[in-house]
């Protein structure tokens, strides 16, 4: 009992910061008025990273396959680095809102349009993980059945959004972040008590395999080196939450050396979390694995203190939560109903709160559907990437690679289509439009994931190749009549 009242009070306290942010200009709600330093965008974009995907979603991992789980946020960690170094000044010197409006910049509203459609798709699946991770807590602790514990996330994730935007996020992920990091830190004390006297112990009763590093024989080669980097990675380098961080630093500076630290602030959390997900397997066989932590929490940790540390994590998924829904609503706002015709900024600015409710209505009704953590991010991680992270990336060489407007274009439609249709029926339909050889040699080129990898690869020809060719017909002499 005392548990749900604490957990009852985060939830009511979360609500209460986004009613008192309400009333904010469209600048402030958007990108937080750009006036933050490195220590608060670095620290929001470790909280938004930390959401389902990083918290439940690698503890699950952890159980099923051991310490190779870590690579889902080591690799995410690599990205992110790079992206400071190489992007993240570029990303910020533009003054944008949001991601398409680079594309936009670039290539005008004919590429910027079909990507920020198909980001709003795919970002409605990370937010629907959020949701799922978050009422399998409350649905562990408070005792709730699912449907109804989903129901009371979805109504906190999208109210508080709702009446907070960008200027709540940033004010509350500090102390979320710091929520989360005790939780997690107790939670593997208690775990690692239960299973023996000590670490090592505990370890020793984990399933064969779960020690081994960096692959394993659930984790081999072709996920540590093809796909995860792609599937994974890329949403790192090209990412609306990380973009969305970026945007609200107050200079270049500030924005680059954000993202390096919060790189580097990843991997030991990363590390913890896995650290703990491999601990259950040993402690408690045969659960589904995005019930381990949850499970744990309800058995071995005290009452009220079992409710605080449901509260950590529920911070970690809420400081991921509020980030993409915010960001995908602003996407819908100005780069999709926006860029038809001219509107004010307050109008757009009520667009972007109406969208809000619809983006999360939407996720809610994708985790009523789905509950699998890690299956909802891989769907939109995959539809993202297809479509839209490789006209970005060129964005910001266009000249020297000589990208054209239409090839931008075809490879966010191909790319994203490829990815929409490999992802239907579990595949399915591709394997069927392809026929049995042809789905049998790009399984062998490949390899077991190619509906994922193939969309970014057809992404990439489709940009490179329908350029160069515009580009050789625009060099080629007329001919005198």
């Amino acid at each position: 009992m005392f548990d749900a009242v604490v957990l009852i009070a985060y939830l009511c306290g979360m609500l209460l910061v986004g009613w008192r942010s309400r009333g904010q200009s469209p600048e402030s709600y958007w990108v937080a008025d750009r006036k933050y330093g490195t220590r608060r965008i670095s620290v929001s974009l470790v909280a938004t990273i930390f959401g389902a995907s990083s918290t439940i979603g690698i503890i699950g991992l952890g159980y099923s396959q051991g310490l190779t789980a870590a690579w889902w946020s080591l690799i995410g960690a690599a990205a992110l680095l790079a992206f400071g170094f190489l992007l993240a000044a570029r990303v910020r010197a533009l003054g944008v809102y949001t991601l398409p409006d680079i594309l936009q910049h670039a290539y005008g509203k004919t590429v910027s349009v079909p990507a920020a459609i198909m980001i709003v798709v795919a970002w409605c699946g990370i937010v629907s993980a959020q949701m799922i991770a978050g009422a399998h807590l409350l649905s562990a602790i408070m005792g709730l059945a699912y449907t109804t514990a989903l129901i009371v996330v979805a109504v906190v994730f999208i109210l508080y959004t709702f009446w907070g935007g960008q200027l709540s996020v940033l004010k509350t992920d500090a102390w979320q972040l710091a929520l989360f990091v005790g939780a997690l830190a107790i939670c593997i004390a208690f775990v690692a008590v239960a299973s023996g006297t000590a670490l090592g112990p505990s370890l020793g009763s984990v399933p064969d395999g779960h020690l081994s590093f960096p692959v394993s024989d659930a984790f081999g080669w072709y996920e540590l080196l093809v796909f995860y980097p792609l599937i994974v990675g890329l949403p790192y380098l090209v990412g609306p939450d990380i973009y969305s961080r970026i945007l609200c630093a107050r200079d270049n500076s500030i924005a680059k050396r954000s993202a390096i630290i919060g790189a580097m602030a990843v991997v030991p959390i990363s590390l913890m979390l896995v650290l703990l997900g491999t601990l259950l397997s040993g402690l408690y066989p045969g659960l589904a694995q995005d019930a381990a932590l949850p499970t744990a929490i309800r058995e071995l940790v005290p009452a009220g203190l079992a409710g605080l540390i449901a509260a950590g994590f529920l911070a970690a998924i809420m400081s991921s939560a509020d980030t993409t829904l915010v960001s995908a609503s602003t996407i819908l706002s100005l780069n999709v109903v926006g860029a038809h015709k001219a509107i004010s900024e307050r109008r757009q600015l009520i667009i972007t709160k109406v969208g809000v409710l619809v983006v999360g209505i939407v996720a809610w009704a994708i985790a009523g559907f789905q509950q699998g953590i890690i299956s909802s991010l891989l769907l939109a991680y995959t539809v993202f990437v297809g479509g839209v992270v490789f006209p970005t990336l060129a964005s910001f060489y266009r000249e020297r690679l000589r990208i054209t407007r239409q090839g931008a274009m075809w490879a966010v439609i191909v790319g994203g289509a490829a990815a929409i249709l490999g992802e239907v029926d579990g595949g399915s339909l591709l394997a069927t439009m392809l026929g049995e050889r042809g789905h049998a040699l790009l399984r062998q080129l490949l390899g077991p994931s190619y509906p994922s990898i193939l969309p970014v690869i057809l992404s990439l020809a489709v940009m490179v190749t329908v350029s160069w060719a515009i580009g050789a017909l625009r060099r080629r002499p007329k001919s005198r009549t």
